[in-house]
């Protein structure tokens, strides 16, 4: 499985998303209404303004009504055509909003997905360095200011040739069509002004036999000191990955986790992104629609902790972290509160403000103990008590 603080922060951000999509379509929706209570400029009769005016209030009252109540109500106060556009408009938003849900988490999962398409544009990053270096070994001719040929190279070392000789590596770059290509400048600065003057890589290079132990260090020392850490190609990176900060280190692992699989034999395995996506898949999912679907509920939970706070003050990641932590600390059983309460603490401090993570973690500690007392949290499996 891939890291559940990787997957809780998926989470948070696609119940950031979902937000702000509700948000928007609530605001389409009184463009909606307003716009059928404009006066008709082409009109040749006289307009009531302020009955064209009392009428769009009174259809986004009913609107916003009918939202906060989750039910489309009647009355004989409200004319019969202004119902019909509220009710119109209130279907049209939660129309917009179930398809917003379903887009944003396939798109949330899409980019996790995405992460092993950073790791393959890695490891081709590291064979076409290699190509570099053959291609300038095999020049007849050397400028004066060049440095002295070097007899070996990047391309020589075992690691790189089993990396080179996988089909496995070489049929999923061209599924995913990666290639450094368009980004050639990248490679060549890379090359010219970072591994050829380096001195590790010169000396390893003016060394004929290598042990599987020196050209695993020179493969690991270019991909940690020379790849990641070179602001083109994390520039690059960052510009096709949104949350690349936030994937880099996972990226970077599974890479050097592939290159130490190679054998004395040159045989390589590609590590995966996971071993069981569906699962992965699973608990984002069920993670957001069970934050969602009992929004009202939670909200309830927390107005008894919450009563002399401002909402102004309430940053909106900070509830929805505490919303998503109530979710899995309620219907995921077999997650320790206490690994829940910490994961979603280091979310707060990583996405909301410098106090999310106290403020997270006071509000949690209360909410999870008073809701084993009213037993609205039950836990049970191996290590657990079981609460049932």
């Amino acid at each position: 499985m891939l890291n559940r603080r990787l997957l809780r922060s998926k989470v948070v951000q696609a119940l950031y998303a979902i937000s702000v999509a509700e948000e928007s379509n609530r605001l389409l929706a009184y463009d909606e209404i307003a716009e059928a209570y404009k006066p008709d400029l082409n009109s040749m009769e006289p307009q009531n303004l302020q009955q064209l005016e009392g009428f769009r209030q009174l259809a986004t009252v009913s609107f916003d009504e009918m939202v906060e109540t989750g039910s489309v109500n009647t009355t004989d106060e409200v004319p019969f055509e202004v119902e019909v556009l509220a009710k119109k408009a209130y279907v049209g938003y939660q129309n917009a909003n179930k398809l917003d849900r379903r887009n944003v988490v396939r798109r949330v999962l899409s980019e996790t997905e995405n992460i092993y398409t950073s790791v393959l544009f890695s490891l081709q990053f590291l064979l076409d360095l290699a190509h570099l270096a053959k291609l300038e070994r095999g020049r007849t001719y050397h400028n004066v200011d060049d440095p002295i040929p070097l007899r070996g190279g990047l391309d020589t070392n075992l690691i790189v040739q089993a990396l080179q000789a996988s089909k496995p590596f070489s049929d999923e770059v061209i599924r995913k069509g990666v290639s450094w290509g368009n980004d050639m400048e990248i490679l060549h600065r890379t090359y010219r002004e970072m591994l050829r003057p380096d001195a590790s890589y010169r000396t390893y290079c003016e060394k004929s036999d290598h042990s599987l132990t020196e050209e695993q260090e020179l493969v690991q020392f270019v991909f940690r000191s020379l790849i990641f850490k070179n602001q083109l190609f994390v520039d690059f990176m960052e510009a096709r990955d949104l949350y690349w900060e936030d994937h880099a280190e996972l990226v970077r692992s599974i890479c050097i986790k592939t290159l130490k699989s190679v054998t004395e034999e040159g045989k390589i395995t590609l590590a995966e992104l996971t071993d069981d996506w569906e699962e992965d898949k699973y608990f984002v999912e069920e993670l957001v629609s069970r934050t969602l679907e009992n929004d009202e509920k939670f909200e309830e939970y927390l107005k008894e902790f919450l009563q002399n706070w401002d909402n102004e003050r309430l940053a909106k990641v900070d509830m929805l972290v505490i919303k998503a932590a109530l979710a899995e600390m309620i219907h995921f059983p077999g997650i320790p509160i206490k690994v829940t309460i910490n994961e979603f603490i280091e979310t707060a401090k990583r996405y909301s403000t410098l106090q999310s993570g106290k403020f997270v973690n006071g509000l949690l500690d209360k909410l999870s103990e008073k809701l084993l007392k009213e037993k609205v949290i039950r836990k049970s499996g191996k290590g657990l008590i079981d609460n049932r």
